[in-house]
């Protein structure tokens, strides 16, 4: 009794106030009080022809990235009817991607998962991907939490599992297909959040879209995981049959990561972690030890968003676990089972110098090739930029708002935009706040965007980290109560390197998942890894049909969203017939793709 009363007296209020406290800072962290303390505006101006009577304002937001979820998550309101378009059914939480790959966390935690709602229509999905028997699907066949939260404040919020094709300006339409054969949509929308995101850009360098693998979602890294695993597995049994598969067997276990950001280094970290550990104890020292991992970087340096001093720690720490670091190489060209390296050459560079570093290209066989060297333009947003007379087709030009220029009513956010700031999911969530803010509160303002530092994980509990110094200027300062030196060109920030830096990388990202279960999910496989090593069951990709429909959705139905029209493959047809020949084939090859 007396424990209990100890319990209830003591214990109970310090928990309680401890996730109170938690809960207070990672509101505060995210920027989402007024999720909890706002007052709506009042209703919008747009009436149907009745003018008694006024119809929800219609949101169209394209993508299910950082931007477009972080705009959703604003914008519901009171008169205001949301679809959200994308192809891919999930929040996908890019960061971990390279986590992921090695099996140090399950694709489920990279990934934010439906949970099922019986308030809420479903319309099973057309198919989902899984990773073995015993692992749940990470697309499910139910309402999204953001998406049902939505819902409850504006008057209807819907997800449409679509793929955005073209952006009618002039009729304030977008035309997206389905899976289903000849079926299209048409959303018609007040304002447009463009927030797509981007692809991987191979710079047209031969070969790479058809032989490299990429880091950019969800199947990428469940085929890095199967490539890897498979090669270890031929290379092992390989092994066994005497020295004639010596080449063979180094060929299969060379790994080489093009990029030297954040992504290429983390990659890098998690793959010399993975071969040290989990590769020793499955398949012994002798394949471990054949393990080649190289991070091929064109620039001089790697790391290059980071202090110098910073970057140098990095390349310093990946070269201890046995990468090979090239910098001031560039690849030339690729092939299924072989890559060409050559000195890179500046922009500028002589016919001489492009000459020269031909000559010096070699050619080294390699079991795996992992392209994080760039990103460029969806062909959505290329096909609008056309539209609008821009010749800068890396993303659609905006004003301080963050509104298109040229396009009335229509946002670009993230990556889909050319707004002077990088491209980091950082500026992404917090644009798409934004513009989620403005179109709630029926006011445009500028954007200002707050850095908060830049994070890179090490592995093997290491990190770097180059942070605003926001507690400057005072008579007492963290920073140097921690033994922090600044760096930068103005000396504003500081740098943080070790545990420390690793703590805060994990402690960040945690933090910006969007659901508790997400959050004990990651820190599951976190403990896991930690205590029992990687998971080393290898991925399978898997489409598994259910009902047909034509249309897959979830949160407020279709039919009572009049923001959505449903274009079957008879009205398409007729449709293109009606118009003249060459914009009839135009929409043929439209009804089709």
């Amino acid at each position: 009794m007396g424990l209990t009363d100890f319990t209830l007296r003591r214990l109970a209020p310090a928990a309680a106030a401890t996730t109170a406290a938690a809960w207070a800072g990672v509101t505060t962290l995210n920027d989402d009080w007024d999720d909890y303390f706002h007052r709506h505006a009042p209703p919008s101006a747009s009436t149907t022809d009745d003018a008694s009577e006024q119809r929800p304002e219609r949101i169209v937001i394209l993508g299910s990235g950082w931007a477009a979820l972080s705009a959703l998550r604003k914008c519901a309101g009171p008169n205001k009817s949301v679809v959200v378009v994308s192809p891919r059914p999930h929040f996908l939480y890019t960061p971990l991607l390279a986590s992921s790959s090695v099996g140090t966390i399950t694709l489920r935690s990279a990934c934010r998962r439906r949970e099922s709602s019986s308030s809420l229509p479903v319309h099973p999905a057309a198919g989902v991907l899984e990773r073995g028997d015993h692992h749940p699907p990470i697309g499910v066949r139910a309402a999204e939490g953001i998406v049902e939260k939505a819902a409850e404040r504006a008057a209807s919020a819907t997800f449409v599992r679509a793929d955005a094709r073209e952006v009618d300006l002039a009729e304030r339409v977008v035309r997206a297909t389905t899976d289903s054969d000849g079926m299209m949509l048409e959303l018609s929308y007040d304002k447009l959040v463009v927030a797509v995101g981007s692809q991987a850009n191979t710079f047209g360098i031969p070969g790479v879209q058809e032989h490299a693998l990429f880091l950019k979602e969800a199947e990428d890294s469940a085929k890095l995981h199967a490539r890897l695993l498979s090669n270890l597995e031929k290379a092992a049994a390989l092994s066994h049959q005497g020295e004639k598969y010596c080449a063979e067997i180094d060929r299969l276990l060379k790994v080489v990561v093009v990029g030297g950001g954040p992504t290429g280094v983390e990659l890098s970290a998690e793959l010399a972690d993975f071969a040290h550990n989990d590769v020793a104890r499955r398949y012994g020292r002798d394949i471990s030890d054949r393990i080649r991992i190289v991070l091929v970087e064109a620039m001089p340096r790697i790391l290059a968003p980071f202090d110098e001093s910073l970057a140098n720690v990095a390349k310093e720490h990946l070269i201890f676990k046995g990468v090979d670091v090239r910098t001031g190489a560039a690849v030339t060209h690729v092939d299924a089972k072989d890559v060409t390296l050559a000195p890179s050459t500046p922009r500028s560079a002589t016919a001489e110098q492009r000459a020269a570093a031909a000559a010096a290209a070699e050619s080294e066989e390699v079991g795996a090739l992992v392209w994080a060297a760039g990103i460029g333009a969806r062909p959505l947003v290329k096909k609008l930029a056309k539209s609008l007379g821009q010749t800068d087709m890396r993303g659609l030009i905006v004003d301080e708002d963050l509104k298109v220029k040229g396009a009335e009513g229509v946002y670009a956010v993230g990556d889909a935009a050319l707004s002077g700031f990088p491209p980091t999911a950082q500026v992404a969530a917090q644009q798409g706040k934004h513009v989620g803010r403005a179109i709630r509160d029926g006011t445009d303002t500028k954007f200002e965007y707050r850095h908060a530092g830049s994070l890179c994980s090490l592995g093997s509990g290491n990190g770097i980290a180059q942070l605003t110094n926001g507690f400057g200027g005072g008579a007492f300062n963290v920073w140097d109560a921690l033994g922090a030196p600044t760096v930068g060109r103005d000396g504003k920030e500081v740098a943080l390197t070790g545990r420390p830096a690793f703590v805060l990388w994990r402690s960040l990202y945690w933090t910006k998942l969007l659901s508790a279960s997400s959050r004990l999910s990651l820190g599951s496989d976190w403990m896991r890894a930690r205590l029992s090593g990687r998971d080393v069951v290898e991925p399978v990709l898997k489409r598994t049909v259910t009902l047909k429909l034509p249309v897959e959705s979830f949160g407020t139905e279709l039919k009572r969203n009049d923001t959505i029209r449903l274009v079957n493959k008879t009205e398409a047809l007729a449709t293109a017939a009606a118009t003249d020949s060459a914009e009839g084939k135009r929409k043929k090859r439209f009804w089709f793709f």
